[in-house]
């Protein structure tokens, strides 16, 4: 009877030892590894928990640098012969078992002694120092496989007496060791951090979501680098796990610690100018399970970027209060350009001096056909203040050339310092019935039109949130296709600033390239309200814009206005045009 009720308890005591094993394995259920007991550990299962980049001044402990590191599995691990590795300096791990649930000091060896008294501690020979600002920190097997890593800034702290040094920073939510926006601050423990124990800051924090890619680029015809937004520890002998469109994939290997980029290559080469489909598996998931957001990402291999390929194309020069200024440019050609070969610079419209060259982007990326790209100094102001925004066509930059609030002069150039594109801004062409242009953005009618022509700019409508960076213009107006020499865009006009028919458009394409036109417009007596160009040189193909003000720039009145239009040429043709368009207030 006893070796009876022996084996029931025995067998229910199994059962409820792999209830809680299997619940474990199902909290973070697409990349922690539940390994059982055979002792080999996979990305998560001993996780970086704390760090002291900069212990002096020292609240109260050690005036020395630490690491922790934590088993967040129920198995006992063996570490020997892992690294741990601060950018590319790396040291070996002594032969030890890290049991489970149990935290580790790593510290240099002739520190052991300040520092057994918190905990278990291991001596390096080589400790690697620890930059206070930044550097990438992380730990691997002894196959050289990532278990867990972190790049780490001294933002983290969030607290500028703490960040000066003394404090470290700690892991808040070690249930989500990879996810790193908001999951590390300074520690709040009275002795300026928790070596050896459970950390003082820990609460829930879980990942929310997965951004998923974040860059491709082609760094030849067959290999491709891909950057996503987390660390993805990947099974990198599946090649399904990434396609590109018409190409099959023979390879793909980490190229950063953190398995945060990886190249993949292919293998039939890339075709010059064409714009290729990068894909990673809608089945892929980030540590903690989420599912992956942006799978998709258009790329190809990029050329020589020349005059009238990129052109301006939104500006915010008068941002709110602590809000950042940016500058939107737009693809108009038929090549993939890279956005590491655009280049800026300001020109001082008082004493005429030009700014520092200021570089668009810092890494390679590729702009393709009919794209629009936005940076700025603050990417995530811009994205929450403005919700007509494409997160996806925003990007930071470290600086902007110089935009006063009241008028400025840019250059775009390449590499080769031959001009791309210019514009000369002034916050008078602004609509002008705003009574403050604070925030609002200037955006071009039509991407392509000069960016010189003040008349091509208008105002953010209110109804896009006054910008609309990233995206398609909320003034934006599409080309009318039509046989006639000269056509408007439509027979009425609401200048109300609300992103619906502001302006009038009116499109010529007359025979021949010697075109030279002038354009009044009347009310409905034959009264004069304003001349929009005179003796203009249209060449075979031009655009204007009316946006309903007099020469005086009053809106005027509710009504109907002729459009006279005068044409004449080099061969002594000449062509008169009246249109008509109601203004609608």
């Amino acid at each position: 009877m006893k070796e009876v009720l022996f084996v029931v308890f025995l067998l229910s005591f199994i059962s409820v030892r792999l209830s809680v094993t299997n619940l474990s394995c199902d909290k973070n259920k697409s990349h922690s590894s539940c390994h059982k007991d055979n002792g080999i550990a996979g990305p998560g299962d001993v996780i970086i928990s704390e760090i002291m980049p900069d212990p002096l001044p020292p609240v109260s402990l050690p005036e020395e640098e630490y690491v922790e590191i934590f088993n967040r599995t129920e198995n006992t691990l063996n570490i020997h012969n892992w690294s741990l590795c601060v950018n590319d300096n790396a040291v070996y791990l002594p032969s030890a078992e890290i049991l489970p649930g149990e935290y580790i000091i790593l510290c240099s060896r002739t520190d052991t002694t300040v520092f057994k008294k918190y905990g278990r501690v291991i001596g390096l020979k080589s400790f690697p120092a620890l930059p206070a600002r930044e550097a990438v920190l992380y730990l691997n097997d002894e196959n050289g496989n990532l278990v867990h890593g972190i790049e780490y800034l001294s933002d983290w702290y969030g607290n500028s007496l703490k960040e000066s040094g003394g404090w470290s920073l700690e892991m808040i939510d070690t249930d989500f060791p990879f996810y790193t926006e908001g999951n590390w601050r300074a520690s709040c423990s009275y002795k300026g951090g928790t070596p050896g124990e459970r950390n003082s800051i820990m609460a829930e924090n879980p990942d929310p979501l997965f951004h998923g890619i974040e860059n491709v680029y082609p760094e030849d015809s067959i290999t491709i680098k891909v950057r996503f937004s987390e660390s993805v520890p990947l099974p990198l002998n599946e090649n399904c796990l990434f396609s590109v469109e018409g190409r099959s994939v023979e390879r793909i290997t980490a190229s950063d610690a953190l398995w945060r980029e990886f190249r993949v290559t292919i293998a039939e080469a890339l075709e010059m100018g064409k714009v290729y489909s990068f894909s990673a598996n809608e089945n892929m998931s980030d540590f903690a399970g989420n599912m992956i957001t942006r799978m998709n990402y258009d790329f190809g291999l990029t050329g020589k970027v020349r005059k009238g390929d990129m052109l301006f194309n939104e500006l915010l020069f008068n941002p709110l209060p602590d809000n950042p200024d940016y500058i939107e440019l737009f693809n108009c050609s038929e090549n993939i350009i890279d956005a590491s070969q655009l280049y800026m610079a300001s020109i001082n419209t008082r004493n005429g001096d030009t700014s520092d060259i200021k570089h668009v982007s810092e890494e390679r990326r590729c702009i393709v056909p009919g794209a629009y790209y936005t940076i700025t100094t603050d990417r995530d102001r811009v994205i929450s203040g403005y919700f007509s925004s494409d997160p996806y066509s925003v990007f930071e930059t470290s600086s902007l050339p110089s935009m006063p609030d009241d008028k400025g002069h840019l250059l775009l150039i390449n590499r080769e310092t031959e001009l791309l594109d210019e514009v000369i801004y002034t916050e008078k062409m602004h609509y002008s019935l705003l009574s403050d242009v604070e925030g609002i953005s200037l955006e071009k009618i039509r991407p392509e039109l000069s960016s010189s022509e003040s008349s091509n700019w208008h105002s953010a409508s209110e109804s896009s949130g006054w910008g609309t960076p990233g995206a398609r213009n909320s003034s934006y107006s599409s080309d009318i296709q039509s046989e006639e020499k000269i056509t408007l865009s439509s027979g009425k006009i609401s200048p109300n600033n609300d992103g619906y028919e502001d302006v009038l458009l009116i499109y010529f394409d007359p025979e021949g390239i010697d075109n030279v036109i002038t354009v009044t417009v009347f009310n409905e007596t034959g009264s004069y309200v304003r001349r929009l160009v005179e003796n203009y040189l249209a060449g075979d193909r031009a655009t204007l814009i009316w946006d309903g003000t007099a020469d005086d720039g009053s809106l005027v009145r509710t009504g109907i206005y002729i459009i006279l239009i005068q044409l004449y040429d080099n061969k002594g043709r000449t062509g008169t045009w009246k249109k008509v368009c109601t203004v609608v207030r």
